[in-house]
């Protein structure tokens, strides 16, 4: 689901606004956590101003997504994240984890805030 996110991103060179809704299907296992076949690079600058994801359950590729977003997006103002259990990891634990990661990634606006909700 990320690679078809990116390749909208990308293909939307003038988005100021993105709002994503991820839905898990727990019967499903989630991606390894070294195996990623999204080609991240392909997004460069962006215009983002405002980001809103729905459901990010830490899992890898959601966590590269968020990174990518982030360093690729100057005039980023906002990013909200609306998180749900993470039952892969533990609840609080991935709660802890998570948060620590997004506090370390690099953003490209020196305004940039992230919302980050469970």
């Amino acid at each position: 689901m990320v690679s078809c996110a990116i390749e909208l991103i990308c293909g939307s060179p003038n988005l100021e606004t993105l709002y994503i809704r991820a839905k898990h299907d727990y019967e499903v296992p989630p991606p390894a956590l070294g195996s990623s076949d999204v080609d991240f690079s392909k997004m460069v600058q962006l215009l983002l101003q405002s980001v809103m994801l729905v459901g990010i359950s830490g899992l890898k590729n959601e966590e590269c997504l968020i990174k990518s977003l982030l360093s690729g997006s100057p005039l980023l103002e906002k990013m909200e994240i609306l998180a749900r259990l993470f039952q892969h990891v533990g609840v609080d634990n991935g709660k802890l984890i998570f948060a620590t990661k997004l506090l370390e990634l690099h953003r490209a606006s020196p305004v940039a805030e992230i919302k980050l909700k469970f």
